[in-house]
C-alpha cells in the first residue's frame, strides 16, 4: 500500500513541476519582458524612481525563473540534472538562484519605501525619491548580495550518498547549512522583506489618500502616484500569499525526525513541489497584477505596444528602399536660356 502511495506521489511531483512550471515560467518571462518594455518606453516611468526599482525587479525575476524554475522543469521533463554531473553548474546555478531570490524582494522593499517617500507631505523626504538614488541603491543592493552569495560558490558541492545512491548538489558545510535553514530562508527571504513591504506599503497608501487634500499637487502627479502605490501594494499583498506557504513547508521539512517515514517524506516532497510552484508566482505574476488593478496601466500597455512600437515597426517597413521598377517617375523641366 505504501509503495503505491509513494509511486503515485512521485509521479504527481514530476507532473507538478512540468505542467505548473511550464505555465509559470512562460507566463512570467513574457510578463517580465512586457513590464521592462513599458517601464523603459514611457517617460513617466523613466523619470520615476519607484518604476526604476520595478524595472530592476522585472529583470531579476526573469533571471530567477530561468535559473530556478526552468531548471526544475527540465530535470523532470527530460530527466537530466546537470547539477549532479557538473560541479561548476551546481555552484553557479545555486549562486545565481540565491542572489536573485534575495535581490528581488529587497528591491521591492526599496520600491515601497521610495513610494512612501515620494508621496510624503515633507519636501525633505521627497528629495530622497529620485532616479539617481534609485539606480545607485539598486547597484549597491546587487553588489552587496552578490558578495554575500560567495559562500554558495564555496559550500555547494556534488555529494554521493554512502550507499551509492544518486548524487546530489547540496551544501556540505554543516554550520552554513544550519544558517541557511534557520536564518537565510525564513528571516532574510520571508520575514524581513514582507514586514518592510507591508509597513511602508500601508504608509504610502495613507499618504496617497491625503494627496487629494493638497491643492499644490498637480492632478497628473496625483494619478501617477496613486497608480504606482496601488501596483506596489497589490503586489505586496500577493507576495504574502505566494511565499508564506513555501517557507512554512520548508521549515517543517527541515525537521528530519518528522520525515523519516517514507510515506510522510514523499508527502512533504509533494507539498514542497506545489508550494514551490506557487512561490515562483511571486516572480511571474507582477505584470498580470498591474493589469488587473490599474486601468491606467492597461491603457499604457495598449499605447506602448500599438501606439509606439507597432507604429515604429510600420514606419520602418514603409521606409524601406523600393525596387527600381517601383520608384516614382520624376519629370524634369528644362528651362530654355534667354
Amino acid at each position: 500500500m505504501s509503495d503505491s502511495i509513494i509511486s503515485s506521489l512521485t509521479h504527481a511531483i514530476s507532473n507538478t513541476y512540468i505542467y505548473m512550471g511550464i505555465i509559470v515560467t512562460i507566463g512570467g518571462i513574457f510578463g517580465g519582458i512586457i513590464n521592462i518594455i513599458i517601464f523603459l518606453s514611457l517617460r513617466t516611468y523613466r523619470q520615476s524612481s519607484s518604476a526604476s526599482y520595478l524595472t530592476v525587479v522585472s529583470i531579476i525575476n526573469i533571471g530567477q525563473l530561468l535559473t530556478g524554475l526552468l531548471s526544475r522543469v527540465l530535470i523532470n521533463a527530460v530527466g537530466v540534472d546537470w547539477t549532479q554531473t557538473s560541479l561548476a553548474y551546481c555552484k553557479l546555478r545555486n549562486y545565481i538562484f540565491q542572489m536573485c531570490a534575495i535581490v528581488s524582494p529587497m528591491c521591492m522593499c526599496l520600491a515601497t519605501i521610495d513610494q512612501f517617500l515620494s508621496t510624503s507631505a515633507h519636501p525633505r523626504w521627497q528629495r530622497w525619491s529620485n532616479t539617481k538614488i534609485a539606480y545607485c541603491l539598486s547597484g549597491i543592493m546587487i553588489s552587496f548580495w552578490s558578495i554575500y552569495g560567495i559562500p554558495y560558490l564555496l559550500y555547494y558541492n556534488i555529494v554521493v550518498s554512502s550507499n551509492g545512491g544518486t548524487p546530489s548538489c547540496t551544501i556540505t558545510n554543516a554550520i552554513f547549512s544550519k544558517y541557511y535553514n534557520d536564518f537565510h530562508v525564513p528571516v532574510l527571504m520571508c520575514i524581513i522583506p514582507l514586514t518592510i513591504m507591508i509597513i511602508f506599503g500601508l504608509l504610502a497608501y495613507r499618504n496617497v489618500k491625503q494627496i487629494s487634500h493638497r491643492t499644490v499637487v498637480p492632478l497628473v502627479r496625483h494619478r501617477h502616484e496613486v497608480q504606482l502605490t496601488i501596483m506596489v501594494l497589490a503586489q505586496t499583498v500577493f507576495n504574502i500569499f505566494a511565499t508564506t506557504p513555501c517557507f512554512i513547508v520548508l521549515t517543517f521539512a527541515s525537521f528530519t525526525t518528522l520525515t523519516q517515514d517514507p510515506v510522510i517524506a514523499i508527502q512533504v516532497r509533494f507539498a514542497i513541489a506545489i508550494t514551490t510552484c506557487i512561490y515562483y508566482l511571486y516572480y511571474a505574476i507582477p505584470f498580470y497584477i498591474y493589469i488587473c488593478v490599474s486601468d491606467r496601466f492597461r491603457k499604457q500597455l495598449h499605447y506602448v505596444l500599438f501606439g509606439i512600437h507597432l507604429k515604429r515597426w510600420r514606419t520602418l517597413t514603409q521606409n524601406e528602399v523600393l525596387p527600381m521598377n517601383e520608384l516614382p517617375r520624376i519629370s524634369v523641366e528644362i528651362i530654355p536660356s534667354t
